[in-house]
């Protein structure tokens, strides 16, 4: 059953703000401590924003006032807001460096990389070896897709400043996409050793070793980032994933269930737990949490069919029959749905259906062995043995060495009173699988046709010592067994 992969990437970019408060205060400082500049000192920038808001309202010419309102804007991320006074404040012919990055920030937060840009470049024409404008100038960059001058950005800040987590992450991001997977590693392990306490970087570590087929490491990051915040949906699904891949259904599954119970609405969660319940055997489970996957996307045909499937084997078999049906008219090229169609067809004694279901699977992958053989069956079951014949060549054709198919070829032939040629397939049942006990039996019968009864007999013996329980065998042997006479009886 096709699985639904869910992958996600975080970059960060709000760690700068704080970067910037110390040239605000360095620009503000000449004129004296204001009432807002004390509070957010304090770490009260609401009460900040409050004071100078009122500062503005009452001066609305005063540059200062407005860029500092910018500033605390950004630093509830109120980026149109911000926008909207740094604007006016270099409007009132304000102009530095700072207010220049801070606008550069505004930018960014509205997703307006190119404007970003352009103030950014001009905060570092106005302040060379900024770290902090190289920094978000990196990230503007990477926002619009120019990859190479945000990784030289990005380093050019690593050079300048101090140790930084928020910088190496956005690094090793920008290094990741750019396809240098293993700087991109590196980058990450150094974010996650500054700061291990970043359940966010834990994860963007695991989501590029998994990048670099480091299923290893990926695994462990996924790990540690869930100790840190085990509500992390995207974690529980990238870490399940894995363990899937590896065949650790079990942890897997405690992974999707986990994530389906802290966001419900999430497909990946409720599709990825119906596939391992149903692979599990656990198919009320399954269908449950197929059921739930239905409601979030109704018109997902794989889901459709392993609810139908679920719910078959379940013993809901109208149900699911019907969910197939629905599955194969969403998506006529479904090749699994077909499949368990045809099983669930034949099982129910709907044999005209479930050919046409075996017929079309084998049109859609003529490589379905399965769908070969069942569909000899179901021929031969309706007595049209030349179209068995026909489909169990095809599957011989799959799989030369498939013993049930030249048996059921074997079969069919001893139907249409060709005994040489049952006799052929027969014998290659009999050295493809040595313990099959029917074939022997059926070899009997057939050489029998042709007078050879010492080499009969010799073949139901062969099949009774591999299934002393065989009744066909032990009927067909005991009528070559002379029974003695009674006492008494006539001679």
């Amino acid at each position: 059953m096709h699985t639904k992969r869910y992958s996600a990437r975080h970059i960060l970019s709000a760690t700068l703000l704080a970067a910037c408060c110390c040239l605000l205060f360095s620009a503000v400082a000449l004129a004296g401590v204001k009432e807002w500049e004390s509070l957010y000192k304090q770490g009260k920038i609401d009460e900040a924003i409050t004071v100078v808001t009122a500062a503005v309202s009452q001066k609305p010419a005063d540059p200062g006032a407005r860029r500092w309102l910018g500033f605390l804007l950004l630093q509830k991320q109120d980026y149109a807001g911000a926008l909207t006074q740094l604007t006016e404040a270099r409007a009132l012919k304000a102009n530095s460096d700072e207010m220049r990055l801070n606008l550069g920030m505004a930018y960014i937060g509205l997703n307006q990389g190119d404007k970003a840009i352009v103030e950014l470049e001009q905060a570092l024409v106005m302040h060379k070896d900024w770290a902090e404008a190289y920094y978000n100038l990196g990230t503007a960059y990477y926002a619009t897709h120019q990859l190479d001058k945000a990784i030289a950005a990005y380093q050019k800040a690593e050079l300048l400043a101090a140790p930084n987590a928020a910088l190496q992450n956005n690094l090793g991001l920008a290094l990741a996409e750019k396809g240098r997977k293993t700087q991109a590693v590196t980058a990450l392990k150094k974010a996650v050793e500054l700061d291990p306490k970043s359940a966010q970087y834990a994860y963007n570590l695991g989501f590029v070793q998994r990048q670099a087929g480091n299923q290893a490491g990926a695994t462990g990051a996924f790990e540690k980032c869930l100790a840190l915040d085990s509500k992390r949906v995207d974690a529980h699904l990238a870490l399940a994933e894995l363990l899937s891949a590896s065949g650790n259904d079990a942890e897997a599954l405690s992974h999707y269930v986990s994530a389906s119970i802290l966001k419900p609405d999430d497909f990946s969660a409720q599709y990825n737990s119906g596939v391992i319940y149903s692979k599990l055997g656990m198919f009320d489970k399954a269908a449950a949490a197929f059921q739930a996957a239905v409601r979030i996307n109704p018109d997902d045909a794989e889901t459709l069919s392993g609810l139908g499937w679920a719910l078959f084997k379940s013993g809901s078999t109208t149900e699911g029959i019907a969910a197939l049906e629905q599955a194969v008219k969403k998506k006529p090229s479904l090749l699994s749905a077909w499949l368990n169609l045809g099983t669930a067809y034949m099982i129910q004694g709907k044999n005209a259906e479930a050919v046409e279901a075996w017929s079309t699977a084998l049109k859609l992958d003529p490589k379905q062995l399965a769908a070969a053989i069942n569909l000899g069956n179901l021929y031969h079951q309706s007595k049209d043995y030349a179209k068995a014949v026909t489909a169990y060549q095809a599957a011989v054709q799959i799989n030369p060495k498939s013993s049930d198919a030249c048996y059921g070829m074997g079969l069919a032939y001893s139907n249409l009173g060709k005994t040489d040629e049952a006799i052929a397939q027969y014998n290659k049942a009999i050295q493809i699988n040595p313990k099959m006990a029917a074939a022997y039996n059926n070899l009997g019968v057939e050489l029998e046709k042709k007078n050879q009864v010492d080499q009969a007999k010799a073949q139901y013996r062969k099949a009774l010592e591999i299934d002393p329980n065989n009744a066909d065998a032990k009927r067909n042997l005991d009528r070559f067994t002379v029974k003695p006479t009674p006492p008494g009886a006539p001679g």
